[in-house]
């Protein structure tokens, strides 16, 4: 499967703003798109097909998601009772890879889907090795009982972690509980997941 392999840091020079809350980001300086071109593009008016498309793309990237796979949840959510935007945004925050960047077992979405992929996670008790599975109230996720699987939470300063408040977080054991769905609150700010339902309505 193809994968960005470029910058993070490229991306939020993108889309203007520190996309990931990191502590060091040049978007903080350089609020513009790398490249020559770059700071001429600061003040250039975007149409509202451009504005759509930065909102769609923000959300994408934040998730580390092909946009194959970000159309199909889309649909699915379309297909859903309910806010389709919110329906939306919780398909995106439920897969297991998200969880485990929510947890802090992993500093990065990337490294949450590493993390998965090589086996390191458990759901209710199973190995689950598809970053793009899908939580549901009440799953409990937690990390693999063996030394190099703990040793990457370790690592990664999980316990000093902001679990959102929809899971509950046991940090002695390593396990987190799905107590309910995420709220909109519980999403970035600066997310217009609006502007992407109209998008795809194009």
């Amino acid at each position: 499967m193809a994968t960005y392999r470029g910058r993070r840091s490229d991306i939020c020079r993108k889309v203007g703003f520190n996309l990931w809350g990191q502590a060091k980001c040049p978007s903080s300086k350089r609020p513009y798109p790398p490249g020559q071109h770059g700071p001429n593009m600061r003040e250039r008016r975007m149409s509202e097909y451009g504005e759509q498309l930065l909102a769609k793309q923000v959300i994408r990237r934040y998730y580390g998601m092909l946009e194959k796979q970000f159309r199909n949840t889309f649909e699915k959510a379309s297909n859903m009772h309910g806010n389709s935007g919110l329906n939306f945004l919780r398909l995106l925050e439920m897969r297991l890879q998200t969880q485990v960047y929510r947890l802090g077992w992993a500093r990065t979405m990337e490294q949450a889907r590493q993390m998965v992929s090589h086996c390191h996670v458990l759901v209710n008790g199973k190995m689950v090795n598809i970053p793009s599975y899908t939580c549901r109230v009440g799953d409990v996720i937690e990390v693999r009982d063996r030394d190099a699987s703990k040793g990457i939470a370790r690592r990664n300063g999980y316990e000093g972690a902001a679990v959102p408040p929809y899971l509950d977080v046991d940090v002695a054991q390593m396990r987190g509980k799905v107590v309910s769905l995420p709220e909109r609150e519980d999403f970035p700010k600066f997310f217009q997941e609006q502007q992407v339902i109209e998008f795809y309505a194009r």
